[in-house]
């Protein structure tokens, strides 16, 4: 992929009724002169966010839940947007019982148990075993234009913890509640927190709109709930 760099000339313009794949509505879109991907910032994000490409939306960095409560941040960031974790939903692997392979071509969902939310010092959070992981989903539901892609990553709070957040790129066109993977590698409890932020989204605008956009894959729409594996 071609580096992009602060000489490199860029044009930015708003596009007339682009189309979102599946969903016959016309949205604006971001556009560029320049032959390449491009990373945006938080200005044309804002942009995007006129058109509800994620919901609810921050419009700022945010380190503070309603209530006056420390927060792991979440919102609009300088080139990117941090989604939170849903306080529902949050599906956790039963380690206790017989050791089975799991198998992604006949997932089963019997492995997995829904955790309970605990509330403390106005915070709610799950407990993840040691050994173990979970799926959550987040708050907001993403709608992606069928010229931008979104690559995602784990909060580096989370990393300092040494807990890995695993969520694959969000393909153009694609839109509904992302499923997150939260893994404990270690020997201890670890605390997830809902309502605050998970994982940052970064956004690439590509050169032009993708010839297939996501459409009706298997993961379309997805709503407010964990989504198991589907092949």
């Amino acid at each position: 992929m071609a580096l992009v760099t602060a000489a490199a000339p860029r044009l930015l313009t708003i596009c007339s009724e682009l189309h979102f794949g599946g969903h016959g509505a016309a949205y604006a879109a971001l556009s560029f002169s320049s032959r390449i991907m491009t990373l945006l910032s938080d200005k044309e994000i804002s942009i995007l966010a006129e058109n509800d490409i994620i919901f609810p939306f921050t419009g700022e960095k945010r380190r503070e839940l309603d209530n006056g409560t420390k927060a792991l941040s979440y919102g609009l960031s300088h080139a990117g947007y941090d989604l939170r974790l849903s306080p529902k939903g949050f599906m956790v692997i039963d380690n206790n019982q017989e050791a089975k392979a799991l198998d992604v071509k006949r997932f089963d969902e019997g492995m997995m148990y829904e955790a309970t939310p605990i509330e403390e010092l106005g915070s709610t959070f799950f407990i993840l075993p040691p050994f173990s992981y979970a799926l959550g989903v987040s708050l907001e539901r993403i709608t992606m234009p069928n010229n931008v892609m979104g690559i995602c990553d784990g909060k580096s709070t989370y990393a300092r913890q040494g807990t890995i957040i695993n969520v694959t790129p969000i393909e153009p066109g694609w839109s509904g509640f992302l499923t997150i993977c939260i893994v404990n590698p270690l020997a201890f409890p670890a605390r997830i927190y809902a309502n605050e932020g998970i994982v940052q989204i970064m956004f690439m605008q590509l050169s032009s709109n993708v010839g297939k956009a996501y459409g009706e894959g298997k993961y379309q729409n997805q709503g407010a709930k964990v989504s198991f594996a589907a092949v």
